[in-house]
């Protein structure tokens, strides 16, 4: 695994703390009363982490508190049409959410570890994944989750558990077990330990209904689907109205959904109308929703290479135009999180 580190600047801190642009220097004041941030090197101005944004919101007078969970939000990317940015936006969220102050999971079902890839995993090596503690649960043998957690960004409370190839034999492992559909919701329960430590999971899910994916999105409390702003957009969400029916009809639980419009193009008038019919297209149905941001087609959130690897969005241009759009992203889903799992 790569070195990788997310250092941010205090314009970044102060979009990720509710303060703002225009709040930039009431925050520096209040930077200086807590002597947070470090000099990365001789005559150059301070940088600052995810623990100085936790500190900062946990602190009286800040604009926007840190959201006290009673439980951890779990959220299940998840949408049946590949190609739409899905494990990208999941990767910036969970980026942009840690750099906000909160304890971040990410946990990588897809064989194909896309996820595992952009956090520079060697999904080559001997790695546990989420598949270890699913067919252990099946066995009757534990495994040691919290060993199965990297942590692939320094000074940013962000696991991730990872993924490979063996997910495949997983998958077929469930076909023929009792409960499938419950199996994920299991083995969460099993190491509470580990996953209370965190305030948000965010599962990464392949792009197909498989018995891994959907017991996935069954343990979870809300769907973000990944919509791309294109024709087959309004087709593929009705197939995902059709599995939350089949998981429904299952189990009694309905999931809410919440989808995030990706890649409008302001030049491209089918991307807004697509956006629209969406809209439309979800309007009065209960527990079903779109969130206000809209990621805005940026060939810098698909080329996200660095020399020796890949990064995230989030730790290059956490300022930029598509940086602030996930800063807003990460900041609806904190809200949406306390409509789930609010303080009590």
């Amino acid at each position: 695994m790569s070195s990788r580190s997310a250092y941010f600047k205090r314009r970044a801190l102060s979009l990720l703390t509710g303060y703002g642009v225009d709040g930039e220097q009431r925050l520096a004041r209040h930077i200086n009363k807590l002597d947070l941030g470090r000099f990365p090197s001789e005559n150059s101005n301070k940088v600052y982490t995810g623990q100085d944004a936790r500190i900062i919101r946990e602190s009286p007078g800040c604009p926007s508190p840190l959201a006290r969970l009673d439980e951890p939000e779990v959220l299940a990317f998840f949408y049946s049409k590949g190609g739409v940015g899905k494990t990208t936006i999941c990767a910036n969220v969970g980026v942009a959410l840690a750099m906000s102050g909160y304890k971040v999971l990410m946990i990588d079902v897809d064989p194909q570890a896309s996820l595992s890839l952009l956090f520079d995993i060697d999904v080559d090596q001997d790695i546990l994944t989420i598949g270890d503690a699913i067919e252990g649960l099946l066995i009757g043998r534990n495994v040691d989750l919290g060993a199965a957690i990297q942590y692939p960004i320094q000074a940013l409370d962000l696991g991730l558990i990872p993924a490979d190839q063996r997910l495949v034999r997983t998958d077929m492992m469930m076909v023929q077990a009792q409960y499938r559909e419950q199996l994920f919701t299991k083995v969460l329960r099993r190491y509470q330990d580990v996953i209370s430590q965190f305030d948000f999971i965010l599962i990464d899910t392949p792009p197909s209904v498989s018995s891994l994916s959907f017991s996935a999105v069954a343990s979870s409390d809300r769907i973000i689907a990944v919509v791309e702003l294109a024709n087959m957009a309004v087709k593929a969400s009705g197939n995902l109205f059709a599995l939350v029916a089949e998981l429904e009809e299952g189990s009694g639980k309905r999931l809410p959904i919440t989808f995030i419009p990706n890649m409008l193009h302001g030049g491209k008038q089918y991307t807004r109308e697509t956006l629209e019919a969406i809209r439309a297209s979800v309007a009065g149905i209960s527990d079903v929703s779109v969130t206000s941001t809209v990621i805005p087609e940026y060939i810098g959130l698909a080329r996200q290479k660095y020399i020796g690897g890949q990064r995230t969005l989030m730790e290059q241009q956490p300022t930029s135009p598509v940086g602030i759009k996930m800063i807003e992203l990460a900041q609806e889903i904190e809200a949406i999180a306390v409509i789930d799992h609010g303080e009590k």
